[in-house]
């Protein structure tokens, strides 16, 4: 739980440092690549230290364990801030937010040679959900939880390590 905790807090550190640099930063694809790699490396690091508590043993059950609790714990703390701060703190930041990544979108699409009417559909579903107000944060903590839970399970099979069986 205490990684979970300084996830959580390094995770905030992280939204408030974007949010006062560059609020653009929310649609560059290389901090979503630092997000996971950070996350990612703290439910490791949870897993080894508990496996050296455990005198260098750990089932997959309680490596899975550790490394879920401490990214369940931080990404959630991560989403409340997440959801103060663009619902309480600065709402106008979502709608900066959701403008840049309409238009980063657009340019995508159109660079792979998406048609105008396909765009401006998926332009359309865009601009109707809120994916930074309450429940569109909370759908993005249950998707990261499944992305996660999937990480952990691979991160699991590295860090485990079953105790000798005696005969």
């Amino acid at each position: 739980m205490n990684y979970g905790i300084i996830l959580g807090l390094a995770l905030i550190v992280l939204t408030t440092l974007m949010y006062a640099i560059d609020i653009n930063s929310f649609t560059s694809s290389w901090i979503g690549m630092i997000n996971l790699a950070v996350i990612t490396g703290f439910g490791a690091i949870a897993a080894v230290k508990q496996k050296k508590v455990n005198g260098g043993f750990l089932s997959f059950k309680e490596s899975f364990t550790c490394f879920f609790i401490t990214v369940v714990l931080g990404v959630f703390i991560s989403t409340l801030y997440s959801i103060l701060l663009f619902n309480v703190i600065d709402p106008e930041a979502k709608s900066v937010i959701m403008e840049n990544l309409i238009k980063k979108t657009v340019d995508m699409m159109q660079q792979f040679g998406g048609k105008a009417a396909d765009i401006n559909k998926i332009v359309e579903e865009m601009q109707k959900t809120d994916s930074f107000g309450m429940w569109g944060q909370l759908k993005g903590f249950a998707f990261s939880i499944i992305l996660y839970s999937i990480i952990g399970l691979i991160t699991a099979l590295i860090v485990r390590r079953e105790r000798p069986q005696s005969i």
